[in-house]
């Protein structure tokens, strides 16, 4: 009898996401990731103000992951427009799990991971070109557009996921809008980061695709108008934009039991499947599902 012919298996990763942290992390989170049968943990930054122990609990986390840092894990550093001795050793820490301007093949599902400018406060100013200069040779936001693009274009797939902390300009200029500014004296205005939407435009030209572009930074609740919450799933000219950050990401529900937030998505055949927001009580048990639902924006919206 001839044998029968097995189908190979479609090119597929999942992932788990962590949005802003700000210190809000316990041992339940950590045993959620280490049990979880998921690929990888992507990890969008802010964890805590230079928080070196912080940065230690994420970093010796058993299991794969990719990590980006936040404006809040260089805190200090921008103010004084110098690395700290607590920059220093959170960087030492996760060493190549920190993957700013870097590159992560993935090969089992046909794509690569691709990281943005890490320390992002957001809007146009770098704020301290010092600290960039000194740990990636950047000085202005066209170096770093290049040092994305570069990146980019040394994967190994052409398919493509960004993880960054902050998002891109160019989806909206509203206060609800998924980077868009919501404090201040003038609470609106695009407050997305301009070389991350530069790096994006080049990267297609030069014919790689960017599946999706993971990224936080602009919190779910916003301060004005108070009361009203984010658009955080967007797609645009074929990209999806995920914004994980739920701050703060455990909360009490209204029987008083404490749950934590996580963001599922996974990657087959090349296409974004289904993109879910869990929440996850103490023992492990996920207690909430919510799937995402992505508005569609044009091409360029002000």
């Amino acid at each position: 009898m001839p044998q029968e012919q097995t189908q190979p298996a479609a090119a597929a990763a999942s992932f788990v996401v962590v949005g802003d942290i700000h210190a809000n992390w316990r041992q339940e989170d950590r045993l959620f990731l280490e049990k979880g049968d998921q690929d990888l943990a992507l990890i969008v930054g802010d964890l805590g103000d230079e928080d070196v122990e912080m940065t230690r609990k994420i970093a010796s986390l058993k299991c794969a992951k990719a990590v980006i840092l936040g404006n809040h894990d260089a805190w200090r550093s921008f103010s004084e427009k110098m690395p700290t001795d607590n920059l220093r050793e959170s960087l030492a820490l996760l060493g190549d799990d920190h993957v700013a301007y870097g590159t992560r093949d993935l090969p089992e599902a046909s794509l690569s991971l691709i990281g943005g400018r890490p320390f992002s406060w957001g809007g146009r100013d770098m704020r301290s070109p010092e600290v960039y200069e000194e740990f990636y040779g950047v000085t202005d936001i066209r170096q770093s557009a290049e040092k994305i693009v570069a990146a980019a274009m040394q994967a190994k797939f052409e398919d493509l996921i960004i993880l960054a902390h902050n998002g891109p300009s160019g989806l909206g200029a509203e206060p609800g809008d998924i980077y868009g500014k919501d404090f201040g004296r003038n609470p609106r205005g695009d407050f997305g980061d301009e070389d991350l939407a530069i790096a994006l435009t080049e990267i297609a030209r030069r014919g790689r695709r960017v599946i999706a572009v993971v990224a936080g930074h602009m919190h779910d609740r916003l301060k004005h108008p108070r009361g009203q919450v984010r658009k955080r799933f967007v797609r645009q000219n074929g990209t999806a934009f995920i914004n994980p950050a739920v701050v703060p990401r455990i909360r009490r529900t209204e029987t008083g039991a404490t749950v934590r937030h996580f963001l599922r998505m996974s990657v087959a055949s090349g296409e974004l499947q289904v993109v879910d927001e869990v929440w996850v009580d103490a023992w492990g048990k996920i207690r909430k599902v919510e799937v995402a639902e992505f508005a569609e924006l044009p091409l360029e919206q002000a």
